[in-house]
C-alpha cells in the first residue's frame, strides 16, 4: 500500500477533550507517547478518533499566536477534526505536530492498517441425527485470525483457525448460520458470512441421472445435488480396481475433464459423507460407453466398450442427406450382451453417424459420443432389368424402375454406342428408329460410389412385320419382348381403320391371321403391346404397322356397244375411290370421251355418231381412301357385229 501523507489542521477544540490522560476508549498509544487513537486496524470503512494526552511538554494551544499550536494529519485528506473515517484499504500514517516550551518542532505518530477483506469463506454440511459441522478456512486459505460462529439458535462460539465444530439442534427448524472474522488488536467490523441451514435426522442418497460423452477428453453428468450435503465424486477406468475420489465440487451439471475416452471407459458414482462420522453411502454407479466405428466394403460395423452387461442397448444413427439435412432416430435396440453392430442397410457415399445409448432403467441413460464415417462399397448396382420401350413415329420412350436402395449418380443408355446419360428412370431417344426393325437398348445403373451395373444383356423392342394379298388376307408376327424380369402376362393386338381402334385380341401367340373384307376401309393399322406380369411396370410398345387394301383396277380389253346390254359400254372398276377423271382418245390423239363417275362409262359414240371398230386409247387419273392418286394409261378394241 502507498503511504499517504496529507495533513489535516486541528481545529480549535475544547480544552477538556484535548488534555489530561486518555481513557480506555483509546487503547493504542502513538511512538512518542503524545497522543493515542481509539483504533489502529479494522476493515474499510475504518473510524478512528485522535486523544491528545498530557505528556506532552507543551501543552496545545489553540490560539494561532500560541507557540504551542498543534497539527494533526490524518493521511487520507481529512482535516476538520479529531475524528477520521478511511474508505480505502491501504496503509496510513497518522501524525501530531506540536512544538515544545523551546519552541522546536516534534512530530510523534501512529500506524493505521485498513484493509478490504471479504466475509469468511466456511462451508456447512449436514450430519445424521440435526447435527451441522461447519468447515472453517484452513491455515493456508485463513484471512483472519480467529472466527465468531452464530448457529442461528442463539449459540454463539468462538472458532479457531483449521478448526471445524459440530453443533446439534433440538429440532429440523431452518437457521441462518453466522461466520464473523476476527483479527487481533483490530475493530471487529468486517463482513460477516452467512448460510441458511436446515437440520436433518437422514442424509439424502442422490442418483446419477444421466452421463452424456462430449468428446475424446470430456463427459458430463447430470443427478440432482441437496443443498449443505458433502458429495464425493468417484472413479473408476474400465471396470477394473477400486473406485478413487475426484478432488472437485459437485454441481448438479459437472464436467469431468482429462479423460482418455477413445481407449477407455470410465464409471462413476457419487459418495455421500456424513462428515460428523465419516459414514458414506453410495449412489447407483453409472459407465460412460466407449464406441468405434470401423468402415467396410457395404457394411458400417459399429462396436463399443462398457461394463454392466445388465442395461439395454439402443444404437442411434445420423444420417446426413443429400441436401445436407440430418436424419437423426434410434434406429436399433440391442441385448445387454452385445457389443456390435453391423449396419449393412447403407447408402453408398453417404455419412453415418453413430451413437450408444445404455438405458439402465429408471430414467438412468449413458450416451455415448457420436462415431461418423462415409459409407462405401464396391459392389456394383443391380442391372436394370425392368425396361419398358415404346416406339412411337419419330421417337423411343424408354421407362424402367429405380433400383431398391441405391443412390443412383446416373444411368447411362446405350444402343450400340453411348446416347445419353440421364438422372432419372425414363428416356427419349429422339432417333426415328424402330419402324423398320427392332431396335435394341443397354441401361447401365451407377451409383455414388462409381460403381456401374456389369453383364447387362441388352432388351429389344417388339417389331411387328405382316403382309396382305389382293383378296385381303392379312398375316402379322412380331419378336418376343424380354424386358421384363418376371415376364409378360401377355400380348395385346389392336386393329385401327384410319388410328381409330376397332378390335382388340389378347394373345400368347406371336402370329396372327385375318381376312378383312370392309370395303368401307381401306387403310388398317396394327400395334402390339407386351403386358407385364407386374402391374407396377409400364407396357412395352411394337412400332405401328399399316396396310393399304389393293384397289384391284380393272378394264375390259374390248367392247361391243351393240345394245344387247352385254359389254356395251367401257368402264374402268377399282375398290376405295374417292375422285374418278376417265379421258377417251382416238386414233388421232382426239378426247372424245371423259368422265367422272365410275357409273357412267363410254357407249362407243362421239357427238352422237357411232364410232368406229378399232384400237382406242383411255387415260385414268384416280384417289383412293388412302389418300393416293394413282394414274393409269391403256387402249381397248371397238368391237361391233
Amino acid at each position: 500500500m502507498n503511504l499517504k501523507n496529507l495533513y489535516l489542521l486541528i481545529l480549535l477544540l475544547p480544552f477538556s477533550k484535548v488534555y489530561g490522560q486518555c481513557g480506555a476508549g483509546f487503547p493504542y498509544l502513538s511512538d512518542l507517547g503524545t497522543f493515542n487513537v481509539s483504533e489502529i486496524q479494522g476493515c474499510a470503512p475504518l473510524t478512528v478518533e485522535v486523544c491528545i494526552n498530557n505528556t506532552a511538554t507543551c501543552f496545545c494551544s489553540f490560539n494561532p499566536s500560541d507557540p504551542c499550536l498543534c497539527d494533526v494529519i490524518f493521511g487520507n485528506g481529512d482535516g476538520d477534526s479529531f475524528t477520521a473515517t478511511y474508505s480505502e484499504s491501504g496503509t496510513y500514517i497518522l501524525e501530531v505536530i506540536y512544538p515544545d516550551v523551546s519552541g522546536a518542532i516534534t512530530r510523534d505518530i501512529v500506524e493505521i492498517q485498513v484493509t478490504d477483506k471479504i466475509e469468511p469463506n466456511f462451508e456447512v454440511y449436514s450430519c445424521t441425527g440435526n447435527r451441522v459441522r461447519v468447515d472453517l478456512p484452513n491455515s493456508q486459505n485463513a484471512q483472519y485470525d480467529s472466527y465468531e460462529i452464530n448457529f442461528g439458535d442463539g449459540t454463539i462460539i468462538p472458532a479457531a483457525i483449521n478448526s471445524d465444530p459440530v453443533h446439534t439442534y433440538p429440532n429440523n427448524l431452518s437457521r441462518i448460520i453466522t461466520v464473523q472474522g476476527i483479527d487481533n488488536n483490530a475493530l471487529v467490523n468486517c463482513p460477516i458470512g452467512s448460510e441458511n441451514f436446515t437440520p436433518r435426522n437422514t442424509l439424502p442418497v442422490t442418483q446419477i441421472n444421466r452421463l452424456v460423452v462430449l468428446n475424446d477428453t470430456q463427459l458430463e453428468l447430470n443427478q440432482t445435488l441437496d443443498d449443505n450435503i458433502l458429495y464425493r465424486l468417484e472413479i473408476q477406468v474400465n471396470g477394473i480396481g477400486s473406485f478413487t475420489p475426484l478432488p472437485s465440487a459437485l454441481s448438479d451439471s459437472f464436467i469431468v475433464h482429462d479423460l482418455n475416452l477413445e481407449n477407455n471407459f470410465y464409471c462413476f458414482r457419487i459418495a455421500t459423507v456424513n462428515p460428523c462420522n465419516g459414514q458414506v453411502t453410495y449412489s447407483n454407479t453409472i459407465c460412460s460407453v466407449n464406441a468405434t466405428l470401423e468402415i467396410q466394403d457395404g457394411n458400417n460395423a459399429l462396436a463399443w466398450k462398457t461394463n454392466d452387461p445388465t442395461v439395454t442397448f439402443y444404437i442411434g444413427r445420423r444420417v446426413v442427406n443429400s441436401n445436407g439435412s440430418n436424419t437423426t432416430n434410434r434406429f436399433q435396440t440391442v441385448s445387454p450382451l452385445s457389443r456390435s453392430y453391423n449396419d449393412m442397410d447403407i447408402t453408398c457415399n453417404t455419412d453415418y453417424g453413430y451413437f450408444l445409448e445404455a438405458d439402465y432403467g429408471n430414467n438412468i441413460i449413458s450416451v455415448s459420443d457420436t462415431v461418423s464415417g462415409t459409407a462405401f462399397t464396391t459392389m456394383p448396382p443391380t442391372a436394370v432389368n425392368d425396361l419398358s420401350i415404346i416406339i412411337e413415329p419419330q421417337q423411343v420412350v424408354l421407362d424402367w424402375t429405380d433400383q431398391p436402395n441405391i443412390i443412383i449418380d446416373r444411368y447411362d443408355i446405350r444402343s450400340s454406342f453411348l446416347i445419353g446419360s440421364v438422372e432419372s428412370s425414363d428416356y427419349i431417344d429422339n432417333r426415328p428408329v424402330g419402324q423398320e426393325a427392332s431396335i435394341c437398348y443397354n441401361i447401365t445403373t451407377v451409383d455414388q460410389c462409381g460403381n456401374s451395373s456389369v453383364n447387362e444383356e441388352p432388351i429389344c423392342s417388339i417389331f411387328l412385320e405382316g403382309s396382305i394379298t389382293r383378296d385381303n388376307n392379312i398375316s402379322l408376327n412380331w419378336s418376343n419382348y424380354i424386358g421384363f424380369q418376371n415376364g409378360l402376362s401377355s400380348y395385346r393386338l389392336e386393329k385401327f381403320y384410319k388410328l381409330n381402334l376397332v378390335n382388340t385380341i389378347t394373345t400368347s401367340d406371336l402370329t396372327f391371321s385375318e381376312v378383312d373384307n370392309n370395303d368401307n376401309e381401306q387403310v388398317i393399322n396394327y400395334l402390339v403391346t407386351a403386358i407385364p406380369q407386374s402391374s407396377t411396370l409400364a407396357p412395352a410398345v411394337s412400332n405401328l404397322i399399316t396396310f393399304i387394301k389393293p384397289n384391284n383396277i380393272y378394264h375390259p380389253t374390248a367392247f361391243t356397244p351393240d345394245g344387247n346390254e352385254s359389254n356395251d359400254t367401257f368402264i374402268v372398276n377399282a375398290r376405295f375411290i374417292v375422285d374418278y377423271n376417265m379421258q377417251i382418245f382416238n386414233r388421232w390423239g382426239e378426247m372424245i370421251f371423259s368422265s367422272e363417275s365410275r357409273e357412267n362409262g363410254w357407249d362407243g359414240t362421239y357427238n352422237g355418231q357411232p364410232q368406229q371398230e378399232g384400237t382406242y386409247v383411255f387415260h385414268l387419273e384416280l384417289t383412293d381412301l388412302a389418300g393416293r392418286t394413282l394414274k393409269k394409261n391403256g387402249s381397248f378394241l371397238l368391237l361391233r357385229k
